[in-house]
């Protein structure tokens, strides 16, 4: 698996891995205007994990170049959730964050009903923070809570 920056090219296929059975609960997702604004984003940057000729995964990042070197992981998903991908995917944006982007901290929200997801973050050594009541409301009006996580530098250097 290849991890390298994404295109506005590579958006149907980002979106189409975001709309697999289960992901707009699990990791939400934005039309192709959204995602177009975001890419070309300065403080943003999407990547993509290619597998032979697709893509397997993507992940976008918030935050880039910010004053407190602080980047949020907005969203990263995979098309075969479960079989190992998902990891190497955060493990390598987490070596682009703290190695290319220069990040002090990666944080991410993570609703808390995504056990998945919840025990890879804590595996690769991600610390929980607390959770964040009604954070996030849902397209049926209703709200949801999300944990807030974090890395440090001194932890991803101290645990590669």
């Amino acid at each position: 698996m290849q991890v390298q920056a994404a295109t506005k090219s590579d958006i149907p296929a980002i979106m189409r891995v975001e709309r697999m059975e289960g992901y707009a609960r699990l990791v939400g997702r934005w039309e192709a205007e959204q995602h177009a604004a975001e890419i070309e984003n300065p403080s943003c940057r999407y990547l993509v994990a290619r597998d032979g000729t697709g893509i397997a995964g993507f992940a976008i990042l918030q935050g880039v170049g910010s004053v407190n070197h602080c980047v949020r992981l907005r969203r990263i998903a995979v098309e075969n959730a479960g079989r190992g991908a998902g990891s190497k995917l955060l493990r390598s944006v987490l070596q682009i964050c703290f190695g290319d982007l220069a990040a002090h901290r990666v944080e991410l929200f993570v609703f808390i009903d995504n056990d998945r997801a919840y025990r890879t973050y804590l595996r690769t050594g991600f610390a929980e923070e607390g959770v964040v009541r009604d954070l996030h409301r849902d397209a049926d009006g209703s709200f949801r809570s999300m944990r807030l996580m974090s890395m440090l530098r001194q932890e991803w250097t101290a645990k590669s």
